[in-house]
């Protein structure tokens, strides 16, 4: 081939691949495209040509993130507020607002509360018939007030973090197809006394704050797996959850049902604010069983708690059967008073396959801590479907010794394994 062929050859291939660029690929895979960009980036992509003109409209994800390249809450508010306007009511599948500058802007404004738009901008997601709706706040709380109320048929996954809901009741069900709710990152429940919605199967709370002068209700009766991991306040009240697998509990160290009186659930001290600091609508909280009546009919149960944290054994005072579980994982808050908790909570899983104890160095001290109402040393019967006890620790010392030697009165054989110093659960 001539040099001059090879040009002109070249200089065909390069035509065609102009014309052959991403403007031959069709509108829905652009719009695809589009939807993996932030918001405000992918809107700029309307000044490319007349076809580009309206896609960005048409992305099913809007995404608005990385608001610290905006100066104040008024432009970033500005924006959102003009992408919503121009961009119309066509259907949405996600839409997340991820909010990482706040508390530097509510200095530089004055404003407590410098996201009040914030509520609108839900209220446009679901006329757009979105799926999952994501409102990310990483920093000081976005006030959620009564206007906080949700209503869609399309709605399924709802993630939330860094809000503070000032209503007294989180009612979901007019969201009938909503089965996913995560309040992660720290949501402030410090006056809602309900959350309620008979649609949800997988709801986790991640590090929230909840009240310490009344109990908040959680109503899920179709709850599959609960996750309520380092909660502040009082642990809320589980009501009846008949379809629950699988859940998850671990109150924070520092949270307001501590009790250093006594390891049996309930102190007599008048003044303990972990026994008798709080009494719901219903009357005297000592009254009820507080999680391990929701928990009751859960497949798979991990409750994990500080050794002052009396809820769990507070509850195994009214002897909550669980007659489905069949895995169980629990640390030391279980051991004291020559292992009462322990034995109550074998007594009534008559189905328990697998059990994990978690042992630690306070371990010790719990079990010699005899009182003389303690409950059982030995329970009466254990489950015929447990036969190997796992018990992790990370060093074997006089607790996980103790620990060794009641099991072996249940007629188990017990596999200890040492977990690695750095390892936290």
């Amino acid at each position: 081939m001539s040099p001059k062929q090879k040009s002109l050859r070249s200089k065909r291939m390069a035509e065609a691949s102009e014309e052959d660029g991403i403007d031959v690929l069709p509108d829905a895979l652009l719009q695809h495209i589009l939807s993996f960009l932030p918001a405000e980036d992918a809107v700029k992509t309307c000044v490319l040509s007349r076809r580009w003109r309206h896609l960005w409209k048409l992305t099913p994800i809007l995404c608005i993130t990385n608001t610290e390249r905006w100066r104040s809450p008024k432009d970033f508010i500005k924006l959102v507020n003009h992408l919503v306007l121009f961009r119309g009511s066509s259907p949405l599948h996600k839409f997340e607002i991820k909010i990482n500058s706040c508390a530097h802007w509510m200095i530089m404004s004055g404003d407590s509360n410098p996201f009040h738009c914030a509520i609108m901008w839900v209220m446009y997601a679901l006329m757009c018939q979105v799926q999952v709706l994501t409102i990310k706040n990483m920093h000081a709380y976005i006030e959620m007030d009564d206007g906080f109320s949700l209503f869609s048929r399309h709605l399924t996954e709802l993630n939330l973090s860094g809000l503070d809901f000032r209503k007294f009741v989180l009612n979901f069900s007019s969201c009938p197809a909503l089965e996913y709710i995560y309040f992660s990152a720290s949501c402030c429940f410090n006056s809602v006394e309900k959350i309620l919605s008979q649609s949800v199967k997988y709801l986790t709370f991640d590090f929230p704050e909840f009240s310490e002068h009344h109990r908040t209700h959680i109503y899920a009766p179709n709850l599959i797996t609960l996750r309520l991991d380092d909660c502040w306040g009082r642990v809320p009240f589980l009501e009846s959850m008949p379809s629950l697998i699988a859940a998850f509990v671990r109150p924070h160290r520092d949270s307001d049902d501590l009790c250093s009186n006594t390891y049996s659930g309930n102190c007599e001290d008048e003044y303990c604010h972990g026994c008798y600091g709080m009494v719901d609508n219903a009357g005297n909280d000592s009254a009820k069983c507080v999680l391990l009546g929701g928990l009751s009919e859960a497949k798979k149960l991990e409750l994990i708690a500080g050794p002052e944290m009396r809820i769990f054994r507070s509850d195994l005072r009214w002897c909550p059967l669980f007659s489905k579980l069949k895995s169980l994982l629990l640390n030391e808050w279980c051991v004291a008073n020559n292992f009462w908790a322990l034995a109550c909570i074998l007594e009534h899983s008559p189905v328990l396959l697998k059990l994990t104890l978690q042992i630690s160095k306070e371990t010790k001290p719990m079990i010699g801590a005899v009182e003389n109402y303690s409950a059982l040393v030995k329970p009466a019967a254990i489950s015929k479907h447990l036969k190997v006890v796992k018990v992790h620790c990370k060093e074997v010392d006089e607790g996980v010794c103790e620990t060794v030697k009641f099991l072996s009165t249940l007629d188990v054989v017990v596999l200890i394994r040492r977990m690695d110093r750095s390892t936290n659960r």
